[in-house]
């Protein structure tokens, strides 16, 4: 195993530990839209570890892929849970003032 394989798997266990958690309330149809955009970031961000550090093996470039997609697409969709909490409080607080005691 090259030094690069190394590097990708360890990468990848920290990714997987780390968002397994989120994966888990995220729907799936949301997880599979934000890793489909984030290919082009994948691997441009592959790309530079491989020039950094020596070319990897096409199953560490696989999981270092797979990875990086699903760590972008759990960011995306804790933004786009956080700007809907928001969007709800704040027309929460617009009904507040409009509640008329009988």
């Amino acid at each position: 195993m090259e030094r690069t394989d190394v590097i990708i798997v360890l990468i990848a266990v920290v990714t997987l530990v780390v968002m397994a958690k989120p994966l888990q309330s995220t729907p799936f149809w949301l997880v599979l839209v934000l890793a489909a955009v984030s290919y082009p970031l994948d691997r441009k961000l592959l790309s530079a570890l491989e020039s950094a550090t020596g070319p990897g093996s096409t199953w560490a470039s696989s999981v270092f892929t797979v990875n990086t997609g699903l760590a972008f697409a759990v960011l995306g969709s804790l933004v786009i849970r956080g700007v809907k909490s928001f969007r709800g409080t704040r027309a929460e607080r617009r009904d507040r003032g409009l509640e008329i005691d009988v």
